[in-house]
C-alpha cells in the first residue's frame, strides 16, 4: 500500500504516535522467501472497533494519504489493520520508534518540545493502551486513571511528565502473568476524583469507551 509521510509535525502526528506506542507494532518477516517489513496496529475486536473506525482511519489516511482497510481477526480477538511498507517503518523508526517487542519504548523527544504535542501524545497512549477503573469504596465510585507498558523507559517518562503537568501520579511494577506472559509490567496511575477531571480536561481521551466510563462516573455522582 502506497503512504506519503508527513514532512512536518503536527498534533495528529503526535496522537497517532501515541496509538503505536500503545497498539502498534512494526519488524521485518520473511514473505514467500522475501524480507518484508509490516506495521500493525490492533486493539480489541469489540472495546476498540469504533475508536478503529471513527478516529483512528481517518486521521491515519489524512496523515499519510492513503486508505486502509479495518479488519477484525477472531483468532486473537483483535481489529485494526496492517501495512506493508518500508517507506512508514523507516519513518517511524527515525523518529525513535524501535522494532520488534517494545521494551525499550519512550515518546520520541520531537514531541516533548510542545505541551500541545506531549498532551496528544499522551491521548493517543492511553486511549489504545490505559483505562479507567471505578472502584466501589464506601458506596461511592472512586476513580483510577491508568496506562500499563512493558517499557520502563516510557513508564517513568510518563511519571515525570505528569507529575511537570500537576497530576499526583504514582507507578508500580509486577510481573504480568495474563497481559504480557510473565513479563515485567509498569503500571502509571492517577487516582482520585479531581484528578480523573484534570486528566479528562487537559489529556482529552478520544474513545468512546474512556468517555462512557466517564459518564458512568458523573452520572453515579449525581444520584
Amino acid at each position: 500500500m502506497k503512504v506519503t509521510i508527513p514532512d512536518v509535525i503536527t498534533e495528529d502526528l503526535a496522537e497517532e504516535t501515541g496509538w503505536h506506542i500503545g497498539d502498534g507494532s512494526m519488524n521485518f518477516y520473511n514473505n514467500r522467501g522475501k524480507s518484508k517489513v509490516v506495521y500493525q496496529l490492533r486493539g480489541h475486536i469489540e472495546d476498540d472497533r469504533p475508536h478503529y473506525i471513527e478516529r483512528i482511519k481517518p486521521i491515519f489516511d489524512k496523515l499519510y494519504r492513503t486508505n486502509i482497510s479495518l479488519r477484525e481477526m477472531p483468532s486473537t480477538r483483535v481489529y485494526g489493520f496492517q501495512i506493508w511498507n518500508s517507506e512508514l517503518v523507516k519513518f517511524k523508526q527515525k523518529l525513535g520508534l524501535p522494532l520488534g517487542k517494545k521494551f525499550e519504548l519512550s515518546i520520541p523527544e520531537v514531541f516533548l518540545k510542545d505541551v500541545t504535542l506531549v498532551k496528544a501524545t499522551i491521548r493517543g497512549i492511553f486511549d489504545t493502551d490505559g483505562s479507567i477503573y471505578l472502584e466501589k469504596k464506601n458506596g461511592k465510585l472512586y476513580p483510577r486513571v491508568y496506562i500499563k507498558t512493558i517499557s520502563k523507559n516510557l513508564s517513568e517518562q510518563l511519571f515525570k511528565i505528569f507529575s511537570a503537568l500537576g497530576f499526583m501520579v504514582t507507578v508500580f511494577s509486577q510481573l504480568d502473568n495474563k497481559d504480557f506472559n510473565r513479563q515485567r509490567a509498569y503500571t502509571i496511575n492517577i487516582r482520585g476524583v479531581e484528578m480523573l477531571h484534570k486528566f479528562i480536561k487537559e489529556i482529552q481521551p478520544k474513545n468512546s469507551k474512556h468517555l462512557a466510563k466517564y459518564k458512568r462516573f458523573l452520572d453515579s455522582k449525581a444520584l
